[in-house]
């Protein structure tokens, strides 16, 4: 490898040497392929997560941001299993600079992700001494389409701002084996706390760090190889240890499963998902929010025998590949940063049918990815002719062509949720998480006559399905058909007791088919589960209002002003009753 600051085999690429300059390509890079969505709204979750929830809208919640899982001010009663107080923490800053104003949130994301490819820079110069290789690496890592997800989406920042601090971590420590200086370390171990705090996946750091250490370890047995690895990752090993039962304790439990599965489905259902991503990575086509992956029950079946031999033949062919690298240590490392980030997100009982596959998993091991394509790119340069930069750097110049298109063109679907769940429905039309999903974005669109099609045709698969039932419940109490509401969110209810605009709907639908009195419980129910949530005291305090009982409507009516102080409809009902009250008193 050419040495650090080295100009390399061609003054044609003298620019690269110069400090600061190939960084910021790269980074320019990064931030212009990902201008567009800077018009983008908020997408997919971000409704709940940015719009409804509470938590992120006030910085006296601060606190139980380390108390609680992600999403408890919105699912109060619902066990969770992120523990993100950092990434909850990043959502209150960005409200409190911007608001409820989608450009401010896709720039930071944006700019995250900028850090992220700087930071891919720096990582590949230390281990490769090569700028031109460093270089590769950030370019191909700013523009792999692989990362639309993460950035274009603004809930999806959680893998970028964990790569940011899992990646100082690990410069960190590389800075304190080569000056045996512990304040690297301890900046290493902060950042790595950081990273844990952001997204689980930073978990996976300690065992990298022990992989390179032990693979670059000058020992003579392996026995004492082993012993000097353990050493060396031996503070990652004891805050993972003090972390693991923290979140546990927080989360009241390890994981909580949401669809029971069996570990022979789990078994047979992972190859089907390793072959997407190491598809999306080799050939960045056919990216979706969704992909509705169903699983598999069977291993004499094509779902299981295709991708699993894809798999093993994709094994084969990289051990190929990196034993044609010179520097075959490090190309192995960087296939170790591939896998490992992956395994912890393929325990797929803790996530809901149909949404077992994301790209967005896939942002920190594409940090792998990219380092092996660069090293490997660089091998065949030097194999193929005399002038190995320039052959490197063309190479790099029609990949990066490739991909800045590809990033640009399949961005667009993250332009609105109608764009987003059409996609998705395009690749899984009979899934039916993405029905239900285009079903709700075609309602907000105004369509609710296809809306109610799509949810119809889930429940004929599947009557009990409980999102299509509560949303075509839903629907029909928007477009006014109050029997029919009734009756399928009483369904909905009867499947899953946990939801609370199920209960506020239904008591909606009754009270506007004249039975106030009825109601009133089912109001109540939403507000015991969600006790901040807003209109819940609103409609509470009209139901009271219609059934003359005036104290406690006000009651109500000042809870929502104090929960939601920016409710000037709240503020004029309560302003209303009070008036009617001094009028009544004067009669």
């Amino acid at each position: 490898m050419p040495a650090e600051g080295s100009p390399g085999n061609s003054n044609l690429f003298g620019w690269m040497a110069r400090r600061g300059v190939a960084e910021a390509m790269a980074c320019a890079l990064a931030f212009l392929a990902y201008v567009p969505s800077l018009g983008y709204p908020f997408v997919y979750d971000d409704k709940p997560q940015i719009i409804e929830n509470p938590a992120i809208h006030a910085w006296h919640y601060l606190p139980k941001y380390f108390t609680s899982h992600a999403w408890a001010e919105l699912y109060p009663n619902v066990q969770g299993n992120y523990y993100r107080p950092l990434f909850l923490l990043w959502f209150r800053l960005n409200h409190a600079l911007f608001g409820l104003d989608p450009k401010g949130w896709h720039l930071t994301s944006i700019l995250c992700h900028v850090a992220a490819t700087y930071l891919v820079f720096a990582l590949v110069l230390r281990l490769t001494a090569s700028r031109s290789i460093a270089f590769t690496a950030a370019t191909l890592f700013a523009l792999h389409p692989i990362h639309i997800e993460s950035i274009a989406w603004v809930s999806g920042v959680t893998d970028p701002l964990m790569t940011v601090f899992a990646i100082g971590s690990f410069l960190a420590f590389l800075r304190f084996r080569e000056a045996h200086r512990w304040g690297w370390m301890g900046a290493s171990l902060a950042l790595f706390v950081l990273g844990l705090l952001e997204k689980e996946t930073a978990i996976v750091l300690g065992p990298l760090v022990f992989v390179y250490v032990w693979l670059y370890a000058e020992c003579r047995s392996e026995i004492s190889r082993f012993v000097f690895a353990l050493k060396q990752s031996l503070g990652f090993l004891a805050l993972t240890i003090f972390y693991l039962p923290l979140r546990a304790l927080v989360l009241r439990g390890f994981s909580h499963t949401v669809t029971p599965l069996s570990l022979a489905s789990m078994a047979l259902t992972e190859p089907s998902i390793l072959w997407l991503y190491v598809r999306h990575l080799l050939v960045p086509v056919g990216f979706s929010g969704l992909y509705g992956l169903p699983y598999v029950q069977r291993a004499a079946s094509a779902a299981f025998l295709v991708p699993a031999t894809l798999l093993l033949a994709s094994v084969v062919v990289l051990g190929l590949v990196i034993r044609r690298i010179e520097n075959a240590r490090l190309a192995l490392f960087a296939c170790c940063w591939m896998v490992l980030p992956v395994l912890p997100v393929l325990w797929l009982r803790a996530y809901a049918e149909g949404d077992i596959a994301h790209d967005r998993y896939l942002y920190f091991p594409s940090v792998g990815f990219a380092l092996l394509v660069s090293l490997a790119l660089a091998q065949a340069a030097q194999h193929w002719g005399t002038n190995a930069e320039a052959i490197q750097m063309g190479g790099l110049a029609l990949i990066a062509l490739a991909y800045f298109g590809g990033t640009l063109s399949q961005q667009r679907f993250w332009s609105s949720d109608l764009a987003l769940y059409q996609r998705a429905f395009s690749i899984a039309p009979h899934d039916n998480l993405v029905c239900n999903d285009l079903g709700a974005a075609l309602m907000d669109a105004g369509d609710p006559g296809d809306a109610i099609t799509l949810y119809s045709e889930v429940l004929a698969r599947e009557p009990g399905f409980w999102l299509s039932n509560y949303n075509l419940g839903y629907t029909y109490y928007k477009i006014g058909k109050l029997p029919e509401a009734e009756q399928y969110l009483r369904r909905a209810i009867a499947i899953n007791t946990t939801d609370s605009d199920q209960y506020l709907y239904l008591g909606l639908s009754i009270w506007r088919q004249g039975r106030a009195e009825e109601a009133v419980p089912y109001l109540q129910r939403a507000i015991q589960i969600r006790p901040t949530a807003p209109g819940y005291h609103f409609a509470l305090a009209m139901v009271q209002r219609d059934l003359n009982d005036l104290p406690a409507a006000k009651a109500e009516l000042n809870l929502e002003i104090q929960y939601h102080p920016e409710s000037m409809t709240a503020r004029q009902q309560l302003n209303a009753l009070v008036s009617d009250a001094k009028s009544e008193s004067k009669r």
